[in-house]
C-alpha cells in the first residue's frame, strides 16, 4: 500500500487530500477527505468553493446550465429525424403508412365532393334554362300561342279581359273553332329595361293577311321558391265588336247566340269581345218573312282598346212579306168597297160619302217595297169604281183613283211585329 499526501497549496484555505493506493491485486481504492464547509472557507480569499465529487457544477457567468441528473436525454440514433431546410424530412427517413380504411374514406369523401360540385353546376345550368322560358316576351308568346291555336278558355284564364260575363260570351273554344282564320304571330320583342319589374313587349301579328301590332304591359311577380321568375301579362287581346242589328233581335257566332237591342246599340256595354280571327255573324230571323243574311268580319286589335271592329246585320225581306202586304192592301180595298165600310175614315175621301150607292176596287197583282232603306213599306195605285146618287153629286158612276200605302209595323229593335196569328201587322192608308 502506498499512501500519497497531496497538498492543495499555500494559503489558509488549503486542505490536504490523502489517497491510499493499494497495489494488491492491481486494485486501487481511495478515500477522500471531505472538503471543508463553506464556513471553513476564508471569506477574504474571494475564491469560490470547489465542489466535491458528485456535486452539481456551478455555471459560470453567461453560461447555459448543464442539465443535471433526470434531464431529457440526448436523442440517439433511430429517434425522430430532424427536419431539413423547408421542413422536409431528411432523406432515408421512413413514414407511417396510411391504413386501407383511411384511404377508402378519403376516396369516398372525394367522390361525394365531386358529385356535389356536379349537382351544383347542373342546378345552376338548369335554373338558367328554366328562367330562359320565364321572360316577359316568353310569357306574351305563350299567351299568343294559345290564341293562335284556338284555346280561348286557356287564354282567358291566363289574361282576364276585365269585362262582365255577358260581354265575354264569345270568348270560347267553340267560337274560335268556327273561325275561318286565326291569329298568326310574327314577332315578339321586349324593351331593353332588363332591370325593371314593369316591361313593355311589342308583338307583330296578322289575321287573314292583315298585319297589326299590340304593346303588352308585363309585370314581375314574386319568385317561386325564390329562384324561378314569374311574369304576368296585363293586357288582353280580346277586341271589342259592336253589333248593329236591323230587323233581327238575335245573332249567332259559332253556335253561341246573343241579343242586341237598338237602345243599347251605341252603348259600350252592349259590345261583345272576340279574340282575333275571321268570324261569321249569322242573324237569327224572327219570322219566315225575313231572310238570314250572314256577315263575315275580320276581328283585329287596334292596339288602343277601341271599337274599330263593327258588323251590321240588316234584314232583307222575302216575297212572303210582299204577298202579305198585297193581302193586307186587298182587305182594305174590299172593306172600302162595301156599304157602309166605304165610310171608314181611312178609306179614300171620295168614296166616304153616303151618296155612294155602290163601289168596287182591287189591288194590283204586283207590289214592291218603296226602297232598300224602307223594305217594309209598300205603295200602289188603286182605282175604285163608285156609283153616286144625286143626293150631293151628280148621279152616275165614275172612277176614283187613290194611292194606298201599306206599312209593316216594327218594334223598337226594328223587328217585324206579328199579330196573334203570326202574320205581319200592317198599317194601311189611302191618299189622293
Amino acid at each position: 500500500m502506498v499512501c500519497l499526501s497531496l497538498d492543495a497549496g499555500p494559503g489558509p484555505s488549503a486542505h490536504r487530500e490523502e489517497r491510499v493506493v493499494s497495489t494488491d491485486n492491481n486494485e486501487t481504492t481511495g478515500s477522500e477527505i471531505p472538503a471543508p464547509s463553506p464556513a471553513e472557507a476564508d471569506p477574504t480569499s474571494g475564491a469560490a468553493p470547489v465542489p466535491g465529487p458528485g456535486a452539481a457544477p456551478i455555471p459560470g457567468p453567461g453560461a447555459a446550465p448543464v442539465p443535471g441528473p433526470g434531464a431529457a436525454p440526448v436523442p440517439g440514433p433511430g429517434d425522430a429525424p430532424v427536419p431539413g431546410p423547408g421542413g422536409v424530412p431528411a432523406a432515408g427517413v421512413s413514414f407511417t403508412p396510411v391504413s386501407p380504411g383511411a384511404r377508402k374514406r378519403v376516396k369516398v369523401i372525394g367522390a361525394l365532393v365531386g358529385v356535389l360540385v356536379v349537382l351544383v353546376i347542373a342546378g345552376v345550368v338548369a335554373l338558367k334554362v328554366v328562367n330562359s322560358s320565364r321572360t316577359p316576351e316568353a310569357e306574351v308568346r305563350k299567351y299568343l300561342d294559345l290564341l293562335a291555336s284556338g284555346q280561348a278558355s286557356a287564354a282567358t284564364a291566363m289574361v282576364d279581359p276585365g269585362v262582365s260575363n255577358d260581354q265575354r260570351s264569345f270568348l270560347t273554344d267553340d267560337v274560335m273553332a268556327s273561325a275561318t282564320s286565326l291569329l298568326v304571330v310574327e314577332d315578339v320583342v321586349a324593351d331593353k329595361n332588363d332591370d325593371s319589374d314593369r316591361r313593355t313587349v311589342t308583338a307583330t301579328m296578322q289575321v287573314n293577311g292583315e298585319r297589326f301590332t299590340h304593346s303588352f304591359t308585363v309585370t314581375k311577380g314574386s319568385s317561386t321558391m325564390g329562384v324561378l321568375n314569374n311574369w304576368t301579362v296585363k293586357d288582353s287581346l280580346a277586341a271589342r265588336v259592336s253589333v248593329d242589328l236591323e230587323g233581327y233581335a238575335q245573332f249567332s257566332v259559332g253556335g253561341v247566340n246573343a241579343d242586341a237591342s237598338a237602345a243599347g246599340r251605341n252603348d259600350q256595354e252592349k259590345d261583345y269581345l272576340f279574340y282575333p280571327g275571321v268570324y261569321t255573324f249569322t242573324p237569327i230571323a224572327a219570322s219566315e218573312y225575313a231572310d238570314s243574311n250572314p256577315e263575315t268580319v275580320s276581328v283585329l286589335d287596334d292596339g288602343l282598346g277601341g271599337r274599330d271592329n263593327a258588323v251590321t246585320l240588316k234584314a232583307t225581306y222575302n216575297t212572303k212579306l210582299t204577298a202579305a202586304a198585297i193581302e193586307a192592301g186587298q182587305w182594305a180595298v174590299d172593306t172600302c168597297s162595301t156599304m157602309p165600310g166605304n165610310q171608314n175614315s181611312w178609306c179614300p175621301f171620295a168614296i166616304q160619302s153616303d151618296a155612294v150607292t155602290a163601289v168596287t176596287g182591287s189591288m194590283p197583282k204586283a207590289l214592291a217595297p218603296v226602297s232598300e232603306e224602307q223594305p217594309t213599306v209598300f205603295r200602289a195605285t188603286v182605282v175604285f169604281t163608285a156609283t153616286y146618287s144625286n143626293k150631293y153629286y151628280m148621279a152616275g158612276t165614275q172612277d176614283v183613283e187613290a194611292k194606298v200605302e201599306i206599312r209593316a209595323q216594327l218594334d223598337d229593335n226594328q223587328v217585324l211585329k206579328l199579330d196573334k196569328d203570326g202574320k205581319p201587322d200592317f198599317e194601311v192608308s189611302f191618299t189622293r
